[in-house]
């Protein structure tokens, strides 16, 4: 196994360790200062503040949200993570900060597609995450909700 791959199963270890304690924990000493999550195109989806409140919004309304793996592999300095994300929807879903309301729980388990994604790694730290399927991405993330992202 390579340094980034290391890198990778430490924070997934870390995240799902005690969540959602552990998810907030993980990202704070793991994802670096200007991290990033990138649709297919390359365009900035969130920043690391950004991403850190989506989490707290998540746990909020999936208190049983997680991610489950798929399959990891190196690709040169970067990982590729096939996994899917999947939760219990309980409690409404703020994103007032997105323009979208609120999204009233419906108690239904939801189980979002498997997507693919490449995280990018400087020295220790997760500095991106890009989509590389349709499947990934705040778009299709949110299109499993019923809901359809301002602007798509």
């Amino acid at each position: 196994m390579g340094k980034n791959l290391d890198t990778y199963n430490a924070f997934y270890e870390a995240s799902w360790a005690n969540p959602p304690a552990s998810v907030f924990e993980a990202n704070e000493k793991y994802l670096s200062g200007d991290f990033q999550t990138l649709d297919m195109e390359g365009n900035v989806q969130m920043n690391r503040e950004a991403y850190l409140g989506l989490s707290s919004l998540l746990y909020a309304s999936f208190p049983d949200f997680k991610s489950v793996i798929h399959d990891t592999q190196e690709d040169g300095d970067n990982v590729i993570v096939r996994s899917h994300f999947e939760g219990t929807f309980t409690g409404d879903l703020d994103l007032s900060a997105m323009g979208m309301g609120v999204i009233p729980a419906n108690g239904k388990k939801i189980v979002w597609p498997e997507a693919t994604t490449d995280w990018k790694f400087k020295g220790d730290k997760i500095a991106r995450i890009q989509a590389m399927d349709d499947n990934g991405g705040v778009g299709p993330f949110l299109a499993a909700l019923g809901v359809t992202q301002p602007g798509a």
